[in-house]
């Protein structure tokens, strides 16, 4: 390697302290450590890495000496100049020349390395350079050594020094004024020049002198201690405050000057504008725990403080609460609130557009702005944000941190649409702080909208934060019989937020609000309640739909036009900007409409008045407020038909407030619209596809006995068996001769139709009658078929279904009696007793009674079996039929059904209230079957005290009935029951 210059020496020992130091090779003659050397080497010798770009490098120093210059760092960037300048013309060791490509590269690595190079705190250390040693030879001795010098007639004369004579030039100025060009001046010299004459001049960054420029042109640091006076007029009004203070000191001998800050009306603007901004730091105004106060020392010339301050405190309110609000946009919690710092964004946003403007007319404008001109600009936006600041703290900060969302959320906006009411109705006064707040709560109802649109439009109510007022209880599937009434909780919250109520959605799907207590103000967003119902069944509904196995073809059409639906909320500002279009293009229509309603009601009003004076009575007010109530009826001609006045009712102006009737006719139409189509839809599905008519028809068909033919032939089978004295009471019996019925002309039904014994009170086993109460019919109704015939549903139906058994068990046994059996029995007792029977009651007045008896007694079940089956359940069934057809939801449809069921169970008297009847009307049934069996045995098997018997306790059952339903019937509590009661009176008095 003797052929190696210096610099590869080094290279090649550095490269090896590299390898060492990576790998943790210490042996050199290892192969992995020659590999390793190798590759370096490789690498250094014929790398693909471009040579460094000196002007990018260049571009960059002078790129970072601007930027300190900028950031008035300028002893950083004077240092930065002078130090690169002399590195690149400084040579290097194994380098020829200056500026060469490792000065750039070197550079280059530095910047790479480095950070950010503005941010960084630099102070130059002093380095002190090595002093070349003098050389004290004397060289000029030593060259002339021998030669003689001539230094000529004056040998005294300092020798001539070229750097003197340029030292002497330069003390003249030069003179360019033949040129046109003017000699340069730094203001230094300019003041030096001119007795300190401020004339302005312009300066470049780098000068000497350009900080002190720069101190001379900002503005006097009037926020630190002892600041220095500001030059002002010495007008007499522009020294107000001295005139004062020397007024107070003059006559108050305990007057003691306070140390005064002082600031000049430009500056209390700037400020006021950088308060109103949100800015924080402040001289003039102070936070304290999120107050804003006013520094007490702060005065300026032209006013008193007195004067100043109680301006400045104004503002401050002001400015607390734009601070106020500014703190809660920066953290709202959940999606209502989130929705109203957007529209508190929004505002402030231009708001401080508004004061931007200000300040920069402010700086560039000549002309004295004061700040009284200021607040006059700013006065409809203090107004303004005194409406928000109040909304806020009584919508928001008022609330309980701990609150629920959902108490929170309706609470916000219930606020808001209180404030457009009460501001409504101010009129023309608060037609900016409506517009304002309208839009606000426009702005804050979008998550409210989307969650119902996102319910009613897609069946899915998404609300992750629990804000909205109705929750899914997801512990009830969607297939569950029980979705339609426990899926849903509706909460209803009071206004002290001390109690929280959940009330279940009952299918009525109404507020909960009227069943709480009176005393206690509950609180619900109020611009939904009128449309509350229809939100809750187009919900359900459309979750319900969505579940159910329809056609793919409707689904894929439902889908296809739900994509292109557009959103509740969109069609909302739609029809709201619609209906501001439309009013806008017709003022003359609205003003002639205003002019004609204000004539209507000032002569409505001379009509009142006189009226009123002939009752003695005057008082203009009562009579404007009947000439308004007046205006608003239909028949106004035919009380007052006076003249040629007519009544213009165009303008709803008098009566209901324009917010009110904008969500009438923007917000409330599209959702009926869409609950009209989803509870439809819902309805034509269940109708279509699930049978639901077909299967209310069967409920009726077997439980009311609609289906004549085929429960007669299940329940004669189970009379037969009683009258031949046979065991009934069989399950595998029952359901044999009830699928034999049914399955012969209902097949589909046979297999969901059955029948299970109960067990009964031995004690009412007594009374044949009641042998009855061990059946129950069963019938297994399909989802979502069951969501209306619930199982409470069917044991109402059993109820009926029993009573009309027994009313059917009765009227059979007095039908099966046959005149000629019991003919034959007398003739072989006449036969057989001969003279003991004459002289007891003849026989044949026996069987007299005994037929008069029959009689009575098939009129009484005759007249009870007419009455259930024609009056009430054929009539009323007639009745649920139409009502079925017109339903349009299946939350009505369940009413419908239940109201139903609960019809034909009162009219039954199955009642608790009207027992008393219904123990009469068995009596009678009971008496009934005792009646068939005794005819049956014939005389040899009972008395003839037992006719009495039978007699008298249907006189007396048969007179407290008539007794009873007449007075009913006079009453008029019960219209149904006249029939039964007349007809029962006809048999009365045939008795």
């Amino acid at each position: 390697m003797a052929h190696w210059s210096t610099f590869d020496k080094e290279t090649e020992k550095e490269t090896k302290r590299l390898i060492k130091y990576f790998t943790g090779i210490e042996d050199e003659e290892d192969q992995n450590f020659q590999l390793a050397l190798k590759f370096a080497w490789s690498n250094f010798r014929f790398h693909r890495y471009l040579d460094v770009n000196t002007h990018k490098v260049q571009r960059s120093l002078t790129g970072i000496y601007e930027k300190l210059m900028v950031h008035s760092d300028l002893s950083k960037a004077e240092s930065w100049k002078r130090l690169t300048e002399e590195f690149v013309n400084s040579p290097l060791p194994n380098t020829d020349g200056t500026k060469s490509d490792a000065h750039y590269s070197l550079l280059s690595l530095l910047l790479f390395l480095s950070g950010s190079p503005s941010n960084t705190d630099f102070t130059e250390r002093p380095r002190v350079k090595e002093a070349e040693e003098e050389d004290k030879f004397d060289w000029a001795s030593y060259l002339m050594e021998g030669e003689d010098i001539d230094n000529g007639p004056y040998p005294d004369t300092p020798e001539w020094s070229e750097e003197e004579s340029d030292d002497d030039d330069g003390q003249q100025p030069i003179s360019r004024e033949d040129s046109g060009i003017q000699l340069d001046r730094t203001p230094q010299e300019d003041q030096d020049n001119n007795n300190n004459k401020t004339v302005p001049v312009s300066w470049t960054v780098g000068e000497p002198d350009a900080r002190v420029w720069l101190e001379q042109h900002v503005v006097t640091p009037y926020w630190v201690a002892h600041a220095p006076r500001f030059p002002h007029s010495l007008h007499l009004h522009s020294n107000l405050l001295n005139v004062w203070d020397q007024h107070l000191y003059n006559t108050d001998p305990l007057y003691l000057p306070e140390e005064k800050a002082f600031v000049t009306e430009t500056q209390v603007i700037r400020e006021t504008l950088w308060l109103l901004s949100g800015v924080k730091k402040h001289f003039i105004f102070q936070h304290h725990d999120g107050k804003v106060s006013v520094r007490n020392n702060v005065v300026v010339t032209h006013l008193t403080s007195n004067c100043l301050r109680s301006v400045l405190e104004h503002i401050a309110v002001y400015g607390q609460a734009v601070f106020r609000l500014q703190r809660f946009i920066d953290e709202p919690p959940f999606r209502t609130y989130q929705a109203f710092v957007w529209a508190l964004n929004k505002y402030f946003t231009s708001f401080k557009k508004e004061l931007t403007t200000i300040e920069k007319e402010l700086i560039c404008n000549d002309e004295t702005v004061t700040l009284s001109a200021v607040l006059d600009r700013l006065n409809p936006h203090l107004a303004q944000i005194k409406v928000l600041h109040k909304v806020f703290c009584t919508g928001v900060a008022e609330v309980p941190p701990e609150t629920p969302n959902v108490v929170r959320a309706s609470h916000l906006l219930n606020t808001l649409y209180k404030a457009i009411i009460e501001y409504d109705s101010v009129g023309e006064a608060s037609e900016q702080a409506v517009a304002l707040l309208f839009s606000l709560w426009t702005e804050t109802v979008r998550p409210y909208l989307e969650i119902v649109d996102e319910w009613i439009v897609h069946g899915h109510l998404f609300d992750p934060a629990k804000e909205f007022i109705i929750q899914r209880n997801k512990d009830v599937p969607v297939n569950h019989r029980d979705f339609w009434y426990a899926t849903y909780t509706l909460y209803s919250v009071s206004e002290t937020v001390e109690n929280e109520e959940k009330l279940n959605d009952a299918a009525s799907g109404s507020s909960g609000g009227d069943q709480g207590s009176s005393n206690r103000q509950l609180t619900m967003v109020s611009f939904l309640k009128p449309v509350l119902k229809q939100i809750i069944m187009a919900g359900k509904s459309m979750q319900l739909l969505r579940n159910l196995d329809c056609k793919e073809t409707e689904q894929s059409d439902r889908s296809s036009r739900d994509a292109e639906r557009k959103s509740l909320y969109t069609l909302f500002l739609e029809s709201v900007q619609s209906r501001l279009c439309s009013q806008d293009e017709s003022p003359t229509d609205t003003i002639t409409e205003q002019q004609a309603t204000k004539r209507s009601l000032i002569k409505m009003q001379s009509i009142i008045a006189q009226h009123l004076e002939i009752e003695d009575v005057h008082d203009p007010l009562l009579a404007i407020n009947f000439a308004r109530l007046y205006l608003q009826q239909s028949d106004f001609h035919e009380h007052f038909s006076g003249g040629d006045f007519i009544v213009d009712r165009s303008s709803q102006a008098v009566t209901c407030q324009t917010f009110e009737l904008t969500l009438r006719s923007c917000l409330y139409p599209h959702i009926e619209r869409r609950y009209i189509e989803c509870c439809g839809n819902l309805m034509k599905t269940l109708k279509k596809d699930y049978k639901l008519l077909e299967y209310l028809q069967a409920m009726r068909n077997y439980f009311l006995l609609e289906a004549g033919d085929t429960m007669y032939d299940f329940y004669t089978a189970i009379f037969d068996k009683v009258q031949e004295k046979e065991s009934w009471q069989q399950l595998s019996f029952l359901n044999v001769q009830l699928q034999e019925a049914v399955g012969q002309r209902h097949p589909e039904d046979s297999s969901r139709l059955s029948v299970f014994l109960e067990p009964i009170d031995p004690a009412r086993k007594k009374h044949p009658v009641n042998n009855l109460e061990v059946l129950t019919l069963s019938y297994k109704v399909p989802w979502p078929v069951d969501i209306v015939i619930s199982s409470e549903c069917q044991k109402i139906y059993n109820q009926v279904f029993l009573l009309l058994l027994q009313i059917k068990w009765a009227k059979y046994s007095l039908d099966t009696l046959r005149f000629s059996d019991f003919t034959d029995v007398t003739k072989k007792l006449e036969g057989a007793l001969g003279e003991e029977v004459k002289v007891k009651e003849p026989i044949n007045q026996q069987i007299h009674r005994m037929c008069l008896l029959r009689v009575k007694l098939m009129h009484f079940v005759n007249s009870l079996h007419n009455y259930i089956t024609t009056r009430i359940l054929h009539s009323t069934g007639l009745e649920f039929q139409h009502q079925v057809q017109e339903a349009k939801d299946l939350d009505q449809l369940i009413k419908i059904h239940y109201r139903y069921l609960a019809t034909i169970h009162d009219r039954c008297l199955l009642r608790e209230k009207v027992s008393f009847v219904k123990e009469a009307i068995m009596k009678v049934l009971n008496l009934v079957l005792i009646f068939s069996d005794r005819w049956q045995a014939g005389f040899g098997a009972w008395k003839i005290e037992s006719i009495d018997k039978m007699e008298s306790d249907f006189k007396n059952c048969h007179m407290f009935l008539v007794t009873i339903l007449n007075k009913a019937v006079c009453r008029g509590s019960f219209p149904h029951l006249e029939s039964l009661a007349l007809s029962l009176m006809a048999g009365f008095e045939q008795c």
